[in-house]
Parts: C-alpha cells; structure tokens; sequence
C-alpha cells in the first residue's frame, strides 16, 4: 500500500483479549440406560457486547439426590463444541458463564453427562447475539474473498504469529503495539485465537518457511531487496503463501492456509505514526485471514486511500467477511485430493494508494 502523507482520523482502540474459548467438537453422547432426566435452560440476556456477562442457568430433574456434570455448548457450521463446564448443586440448580469475547450469533444449549444409573439429556437451544459495542461503517455486502473460493485457515485451531522487529520502522515499539491490536480486533471478529511466540528471525512469504516458524510473519524488507514487489508506492503485501486441500463444514473442497503474514516496505512505513501504522495492518491482516480488495471506501479492505480516514475499527462489510472465514463457519479437515495431499503457493496481495 502506498503511504499517505494526509493527517488520519485518531480514535481510540483498546486492548482485548484473545478468545479462550475450547474448538474441540462434542459430539452427542450415548444416552445411558436408567431413569430419565429433564434439563431446562435459560440465558439471562439474547444480545450483549463483547466482556458481557451473561449466565445460562437452569435445573436437571431426575430421580437422584446427587451432583451432575454440565457443559455448555455452541453451535457452529462443524456442530456442537464444549465452552464451558460446571456441576449442578444437588436439588439440581445450575450456572454456567458464556463466553462473549467476540462478535457471534449462534444457538447455546446445555447438556448434562449421563452416568450409570441416569441419562444424559440437552436443553432446548437458546440464541444469543455478541455483537460491535459500536455501530460499524457501511454495507454488511461490502467483502470478497482473495479467491474464487473461500479458502482459510482453520478456525479450530489456534495461531501463532511472531514479528522481525530486525529492521522494523518506525520502530519496534510501535509496530509490535500496532500488530497487537490488530490480532486482538480479529479475534474479536472471527472467534480464532492467536498465540504470540514473540520475536522471530524468519521473514514472511519467502518460501523458506520452517516447521519452527509461526503460522503467521510481520517482517520489514526493501523494493530492492525482495521479488515481491515493494515499489514505488506499495507499503506492504499481506496474505497466506502456502495451502493444502481441505473440506470445509459442509464437506466443500477449499484450500487452507498453513502459512502467511505481512511484508512492510521499511521506507514507506518510517515515516508513519502509530495510527498509520494500525491503519495498514489492520488492511494487510484482512488479507491474511483470506479477504480480498472491495470497491465501498468505508471499508477497511478497500483498494483506495480511504482507509487512512476511518476508525481503528473493523467495518460492517470487514465484519460480516471475517465471521464467513471465522469460528461460526466452522472447522476445516485436509484431505488427501486424487490420492494425494495438493500444495498450492498463493500470491500476496499489494494495493497502490493514490
């Protein structure tokens, strides 16, 4: 991207934590045989903002006077995954926290574990909404994908990235505090957890990557120095370089992204504030987790220089994009394609700004 020389609109953007939540799945256990149990379920709120507190309580009935195992689970594309646990008191009460940690609209239920004498039995579904504590910019219409398909990184499992603060301008504090925020609002976004293993000696999308290496690279290079293409005005190029075939939730071939990152152009970034800084990863970052460019100026993957005017916020278009590549869409499983496992390299995306 190309560096913009025009004061930003400032705005505030606060630290937030990685989702914590568990991505095994949960399948329905075997209903053992003995006497029934009823499970009843409420949420104390349907909508609330992220760091919300919201409690599914209920009561299991059944013929027994003892403690029952509980989970709570969500629904996503994949089915039912286990976000929280707690035994009921014995009359039978009980209350689990929801995680709310970032933007979803899905259905909770309850299930209680069976055991030798008593049945296990799940409580009706409950829909609950976490939606922006902001009202975001725009068009939820306004996102594309870098490809034809919706290929991804899988959702399930969690990230890591590391920076090369080696060369980094304007300097390391400020990218490292920039690329920060920026994975946070995405894992707000999409419900991915990201892992940081700190400092890295590896560059991003030099087709050297290592075992070792994190999932995901910040570096700084030079036009001069790398084949990707810098210059004369592109700031950076962001995207995944390395996917395998893979089957999405809904048994769809796609492919998904085993390796990506970011590459700033060390002479367009020294000059940028902190603001600036963000602006870009923020953009560069979308494309790593699989958008592509879209012509609405009131997004953060627009093509053009309106970027730098906007928030440190994702918008209604950036928003809706990343839950289709994010948590809700579901887990992904790679897949031998014609007998055998396909690699395919992608191209980073660079955008000129004028």
């Amino acid at each position: 991207m190309r560096r913009l020389s025009r004061t930003p609109v400032l705005a505030a953007v606060a630290m937030l934590a990685t989702s914590t939540l568990t991505v095994s799945l949960l399948a329905a256990p075997a209903e053992a045989g003995g006497r029934k149990t009823r499970v009843s379920a409420a949420l104390s709120a349907t909508a609330t903002n992220p760091g919300g507190a919201v409690v599914m309580s209920g009561r299991i009935k059944d013929k027994g006077k003892q403690k029952r195992r509980v989970v709570l689970e969500q629904k996503i594309a994949s089915g039912w995954r286990t976000v929280g646990k707690t035994s009921s008191a014995k009359d039978g009460s009980y209350a689990i926290a929801v995680p709310t940690t970032w933007f979803y609209s899905s259905k909770l239920r309850t299930r209680v574990k069976p055991t030798r004498k008593l049945r296990g039995k799940a409580s009706r579904a409950h829909r609950l909404s976490v939606v922006p504590a902001y009202v975001p910019g725009g068009s939820p219409d306004s996102w594309d994908t870098l490809g034809q398909s919706l290929d991804r990184w899988n959702p399930c499992r969690t990230l890591t990235y590391g920076i090369n603060t080696s060369r980094a301008t304007p300097d390391p504090a400020t990218v490292s505090t920039g690329i920060h925020n920026t994975i946070a609002l995405v894992s707000q976004a999409t419900g991915v957890r990201f892992k940081f293993v700190g400092e890295t000696a590896s560059n991003p999308l030099d087709k050297k990557w290592k075992r070792s290496d994190p999932d995901i690279i910040f570096g700084w290079t030079t036009d001069a120095e790398t084949p990707l293409d810098l210059g004369p005005n592109t700031a950076a190029r962001g995207g995944y370089d390395r996917t395998l075939r893979a089957r999405d939730a809904r048994g769809r071939l796609i492919w998904e992204a085993i390796d990506g990152g970011v590459i700033y152009d060390l002479t367009d970034t020294a000059t940028m504030n902190a603001t600036e800084f963000q602006q870009l990863t923020l953009h560069e970052v979308g494309h790593v987790m699989g958008l592509g460019h879209v012509a609405a100026t009131d997004q953060y993957m627009t093509a053009g220089a309106e970027l730098y005017y906007l928030p440190l916020q994702y918008q209604a278009g950036d928003l809706n994009g990343l839950s289709k590549v994010g948590l809700q869409a579901g887990c992904t499983k790679r897949v031998r394609y014609r007998g055998k496992v396909e690699l395919r390299r992608v191209a980073p995306v660079a955008t000129t700004l004028d």
